[in-house]
């Protein structure tokens, strides 16, 4: 196992992380990050008002929908490459944004 593979971590981002920083989708550099479900429908939900926190959904939703907008439901569902953000770094980032694509309920 390489010492990049080794390290790399999965994220699972909480609503408020997004709420009060929409760039933090971008700081996770060789990470990868889940989005689940709730926080989509928490972030649409929030998106109404004239707030910093209403502002901040809104940009946080601009930039998932850049971000998914050109890829195909199979690329989504193997997880999107996460793009340099306002970066200088000429390195390109290997971290992966997932979404909960499907139900987490098991059978019992």
């Amino acid at each position: 196992m390489t010492e990049t593979a080794e390290k790399k971590r999965l994220f699972v981002l909480d609503t408020n992380v997004l709420m009060h920083d929409p760039t933090a989708l971008f700081r996770f550099k060789e990470h990868d990050i889940f989005l689940p479900m709730v926080v989509l429908e928490e972030l649409d939900k929030g998106k109404k008002g004239m707030s910093e926190v209403a502002r901040n959904v809104r940009q946080a939703s601009r930039f998932l929908d850049d971000i998914v907008a050109r890829s195909s439901k199979s690329e989504i569902d193997h997880g999107l490459p996460i793009p340099n953000f306002g970066s200088n770094e000429q390195q390109a980032k290997s971290g992966r944004l997932f979404f909960q694509t499907r139900s987490m309920i098991n059978h019992l």
